[in-house]
């Protein structure tokens, strides 16, 4: 008799926990209203503007010379008021000359596709990787005119001689380097060191 009173009272708890847990499951199923806010932000309007952002992008190109040139960045971004361009983060661009390639990095930048002009700024680096570097805050790929230039103060070096300038033009055409404005060379040989 006891065991029928014990086994009855489990039965209607189990019954009743079973009631209980359908009950809780109920409540937390149904739809509540509740105020869902974005978790984007527009912090500016030209943000909003924005018709296409890209994450490292690869833009790839032939000069006249049919010379192969890249521009790529960490992140692109195209905007509805203007679908040629491109405002670039951490820009980087490669152009190969008749004997070199030169490669171009910097903070941000402008990348017009029609135009084919690369606009870098900020900590601009431009160098060959093996002895040519040129440091300046504002510089330009023209892909088309294939011209490297700048009309910011720059500083070059090249193995253990620094050149100070105005600016700078590196023509294809030429293979040639044209500092512009004030201009200071240090010329060091290797052997005295």
């Amino acid at each position: 008799m006891k065991y029928s009173i014990i086994i009855n009272s489990l039965k209607y708890f189990l019954i009743f926990i079973s009631i209980v847990i359908s009950i809780l499951l109920a409540i937390k199923i149904t739809p509540t209203k509740t105020d869902v806010q974005s978790t984007v932000s527009f912090e500016n309007e030209r943000f909003s503007s924005a018709s296409q952002i890209l994450s490292k992008p690869l833009f790839m190109g032939l000069d006249k010379k049919k010379k192969p040139f890249k521009v790529s960045a960490l992140r692109a971004t195209r905007y509805n008021n203007n679908q040629d361009e491109f405002n670039l983060e951490k820009p980087m661009g490669e152009i190969e000359t008749n004997s070199e390639k030169f490669f171009m990095n910097g903070d941000f930048g402008v990348y017009n596709k029609k135009s084919q002009l690369l606009t870098v700024e900020g900590d601009v680096n431009l160098t060959d990787k093996i002895s040519l570097e040129f440091k300046t805050s504002k510089a330009f790929f023209d892909f088309k005119k294939e011209i490297l230039f700048s009309n910011t103060d720059v500083v070059g070096k090249k193995k253990q001689s620094l050149i100070t300038a105005e600016g700078f033009k590196i023509l294809n055409k030429k293979n040639k380097i044209i500092f512009t404005g004030k201009s200071k060379l240090i010329l060091r040989n290797d052997k005295n060191r």
